[in-house]
């Protein structure tokens, strides 16, 4: 069985190994919800000042040093077998000729007039520790613009193949690692053609905390996700040492006010509907979910629960700049729209097996120009298949055959070392794969 699949297992023991658990991998969520509260909610600054944004780890750029490929840990490439690849084996020649096309794109595409607009990079970082950066395995672009009073929140999918300045070509996620929030921005404005200096992340294994510190969020589900999301629970219960029981929900659709356990477990999944891409749109809609909480939230529950997170945030957004965007907080709460997606778009890109990793190739031209009209323009999304709200239910009632051949793979695994699982531990014991 691929470790991929399931990163914690022992294979001397047959058992899930008791090391402490990779967040970022197993469930791909960002903690930007965090920093979606203070920029979309913030209006409660205006009250308790500059002691509160204090608490923000503000880094300069030139303090981020750039890392070279051997100083990185193991864990920062992630490679597949031949066996396990799901994209087309390029040649030499095919690949010069993908990048000899992104290096065209500034040549083809004008870049947007921003004048009247401000996008911020919110990422979620995936590391096991504090020696190195992490890989930003989660991104979304927020633009606030301010002319046509509209929020665009657009998520950047990490396996996305890209030049990294001063690097080369590589997964998106790894700019992160290479050299932080500076290098990372600098990645996204070069190859989707857009200004972006300021950049927000947080580590993932503070979220649970972070939104049960919230009071938790209303999250409507179909039995499809609560059966995968209930062994995530059960997962993450034992490696946290909490009861599973006080957390699985029944196995039927409805709108269930969730813990952070359960709303971990619910943007984890990435066995309903499409795979990653409709994971992407679950954590868009948690984020959502829980500007709804903080609208109703009074200003002594807001105070308390920023001055708990605020903390966790690193950023190279100056002091002057975020009391900007609390001067425009009340405003854009009450009167701007909010739209979504996500790239690569469906139908608009191609998956290549190369440097032992699947990448994303987005048809870059028509993705950026796309790009370009949900955030500057007449904010018109893609018809990717999880932006289709109305059949949200619908889209994602079925569970995808992955999710069969993982516990398939897994109840061979565990027979082979004579040990039994349930299928709700099968299902939590995903690993990096999720």
């Amino acid at each position: 069985m691929s470790s991929r699949y399931d990163e914690n297992f022992n294979e001397e023991s047959g058992k899930s190994g008791k090391r402490e658990p990779n967040w970022g991998r197993m469930f791909g969520i960002i903690l930007i919800i965090v920093l979606a509260v203070v920029v979309l909610g913030g209006v409660l600054v205006n009250h308790i000042g500059n002691s509160i944004i204090s608490k923000l780890n503000y880094v300069n750029d030139q303090d981020v040093q750039k890392v070279a490929e051997s100083d990185l840990p193991e864990e920062a490439i992630q490679e597949v077998s031949t066996e396990e690849a799901g994209g087309k084996l390029v040649s030499s020649e095919e690949l010069n000729q993908i990048q000899k096309k992104m290096q065209k794109v500034d040549d083809t595409v004008q870049n947007a007039d921003d004048e009247n607009t401000y996008t911020l990079l919110l990422a979620g970082v995936d590391r096991r520790d504090k020696s190195w950066n992490g890989n930003s395995d989660s991104m979304m672009l927020v633009t606030l613009n301010y002319a046509k009073k509209r929020v665009s929140i657009i998520s950047l999918m990490r396996d996305t193949y890209v030049a990294i300045p001063d690097v080369g070509y590589a997964k998106l996620n790894n700019a992160y690692a290479r050299g932080g929030g500076p290098l990372l921005c600098d990645t996204i404005s070069e190859n989707y053609n857009i200004n972006l200096t300021d950049y927000a992340a947080v580590d993932f294994e503070d979220m649970i905390t972070i939104v049960d510190a919230l009071g938790g969020v209303d999250l409507e589900w179909t039995a499809a996700e609560i059966k995968v999301a209930n062994g995530y629970m059960m997962d993450m219960c034992n490696m946290l040492g909490r009861e599973d029981e006080d957390h699985s929900l029944p196995e039927e659709d409805g709108v269930y006010h969730c813990d952070g356990i359960q709303t971990v477990a619910y943007a984890r999944n990435r066995y309903v509907g499409n795979s990653d891409y409709a994971r992407t749109e679950r954590q868009r809609y948690v984020i959502s979910q829980i500007i709804n909480e903080v609208k109703n939230m009074s200003i002594t529950e807001v105070t308390s629960f920023v001055t708990d997170v605020l903390p966790l945030i690193t950023t190279n957004i100056k002091t002057s700049r975020i009391w900007e965007l609390m001067g425009d907080a009340s405003e854009i709460l009450t009167d701007y729209s909010i739209v979504e997606d996500r790239v690569p778009y469906d139908g608009m890109y191609e998956i290549i097996y190369v440097d032992g990793q699947d990448m994303l190739v987005p048809e870059w031209e028509d993705t950026i120009t796309q790009m370009h009209e949900t955030m500057y323009g007449d904010g018109s999304i893609s018809d990717n298949s999880d932006n289709d709200r109305d059949n949200r239910l619908l889209n994602n009632s079925t569970i995808n055959d992955d999710y069969y051949e993982l516990l398939t793979e897994m109840a061979s695994e565990a027979e082979a070392h004579g040990t039994a699982r349930t299928s709700g531990t099968v299902t939590g014991q995903t690993g990096s794969g999720d």
